[in-house]
């Protein structure tokens, strides 16, 4: 995997995570029973349909699992990301291989970008005599003609 695929699964990971954590917090919201602000000594009793504390503890421990694991997906993503401190020569090297690969990609895509090109003239040839024989025989059926 190149560094650009690298990279642009850590972005995905990192908008995943915002993502995530914007859930947690919503659900948390939804979940998490009144607490009194500020001295505010009044506690208000739980309302029926309103989750318990051991509830709100195991939801706040599921969400923070997801969390936890896409932080581990990410550290994953990093980890294979090149050394920085990596030799100039070893630099190049790997420059080099992935230049070769870049061209080897491209050309093979151009030679594979042609073959549909093909098929896709074949297909509208296929149309084109599907609309001719349709076309001639709607002639005929509006006519009065057979089949």
């Amino acid at each position: 995997m190149s560094n650009t695929d690298l990279l642009t699964e850590l972005q995905r990971h990192f908008r995943d995570v915002n993502d995530q954590f914007a859930a947690v917090l919503e659900q948390l919201v939804h979940v998490a029973p009144a607490a009194p602000l500020d001295g505010d000594d009044r506690v208000e009793k739980q309302q029926p349909g309103t989750v318990s504390q051991a509830e709100l503890q195991a939801k706040a421990q599921e969400l923070s699992a997801g969390v936890v694991q896409r932080f581990k997906d990410i550290n994953a993503v990093i980890d294979k990301l090149p050394d920085l401190s990596e030799p100039i020569e070893e630099q190049d090297a790997r420059i080099t291989k992935l230049l070769a690969e870049h061209y080897a990609l491209r050309k093979e895509l151009g030679t594979v970008m042609q073959e549909t090109e093909r098929k896709l003239e074949e297909v509208h040839g296929c149309y084109e005599v599907l609309a001719d024989h349709a076309l001639s025989q709607g002639g005929k059926l509006a006519n009065g003609g057979s089949v």
